[in-house]
């Protein structure tokens, strides 16, 4: 399971994003080992939020940023060398959710979704959101939500065709009647 289904995506004003891997180079370039791999969030942000494990929370500019296999190779502005670099290995990194982009309709991030109220089409309770753990979209895999129910977790494809209605005002997310299916 990606960390990114984890109840610590959301701490408030800022999104869990990833975590700095060993510097890269000799110029104080950081790889930054994504949770989403498939997010497009780091192409977008000018700068980011590092935290350290003593729970220390420090800003950093963005210089350049670039894929590099399963993460991204980051220059920030602050950190001009190999030995600055690896004091940072193993921090969080974060960004203030004032920077990410608008979704379009029908989108969603997950932390938006994660502690919704899934209920049925005819108003009776299921759940509870409690992660999104997502499937390969090369493989024509799409996004499943991670309901607590009852004693259980049940698994619901986050597509047209199980989820109705997603409220953010109200909190819910209405999924269709799932029939002959044994919850």
């Amino acid at each position: 399971m990606s960390k990114a289904g984890r109840e610590d995506l959301n701490r408030g004003n800022y999104i869990l994003l990833g975590e700095v891997g060993r510097p890269f180079g000799i110029k104080g370039e950081i790889r930054v080992h994504p949770y989403n791999p498939f997010s497009e969030t780091f192409e977008s942000v000018k700068y980011l939020w590092l935290c350290s494990p003593a729970g220390e929370l420090k800003k950093f500019q963005i210089q350049q940023i670039r894929p590099h296999q399963n993460s991204f190779v980051v220059r920030l502005k602050e950190i001009p060398d190999r030995t600055e670099a690896e004091a940072i290995r193993g921090w969080q990194v974060l960004v203030e959710k004032e920077q990410l982009a608008k979704c379009r309709e029908g989108e969603f991030y997950w932390f938006e979704l994660i502690g919704l109220k899934v209920v049925l089409e005819s108003g009776e309770e299921f759940g509870q959101v409690i992660r999104l753990e997502e499937t390969n979209p090369g493989l024509g895999g799409n996004d499943l939500l991670v309901i607590k129910s009852e004693c259980r977790e049940i698994m619901i494809p986050f597509t047209e065709s199980a989820v109705k209605k997603v409220d953010l005002e109200r909190g819910e997310i209405v999924i269709i009647s799932l029939g002959d299916y044994q919850l």
